[in-house]
């Protein structure tokens, strides 16, 4: 996997996510839900492109560990986020919970790439190992 591309990838997703979170707090509805599903769709490419490429890689244990938990919860965080956008589309009471969990949501992604470059400052190609 290259680096570049994978680094590209993830830049585009984080940029997505502040046009999407731009548009959201603007009230632009439909600009708002078409990149909302675009962001998701290049966090999700991103992620698999990071798997693709950590397989390069060894990882100290612990340090995986806890980057694992913010990269689970940041998926698990995409479906509240789906569901209360969704019915804050017919309905204004959901505005506050809605923010919620996009501001859960965030904080998780953020956390995960944090923990992600902490976890790549002393991870060891797997070349090198062999």
């Amino acid at each position: 996997m290259n680096l570049t591309l994978f680094v590209l990838n993830l830049l585009a997703a984080v940029a997505l996510l502040v046009v999407t979170l731009i548009t959201g707090k603007r009230g632009l509805k439909q600009l708002h839900m078409r990149m909302a599903v675009i962001t998701v769709v290049v966090l999700l490419l991103a992620v698999l492109q990071a798997d693709l490429y950590g397989h390069g890689f060894t990882f100290e244990t612990v340090k995986l560990q806890v980057h694992l938990v913010f990269a689970f919860a940041t998926l698990f965080a995409i479906p509240p986020v789906i569901f209360t956008g969704w019915k804050l589309r017919n309905s204004g009471q959901w505005r506050r919970t809605h923010l919620r969990f996009v501001g859960l949501f965030v904080i998780c992604v953020l956390l995960a790439v944090a923990t992600a470059c902490f976890m790549f400052i002393d991870a060891v190609p797997k070349e090198a190992i062999a």
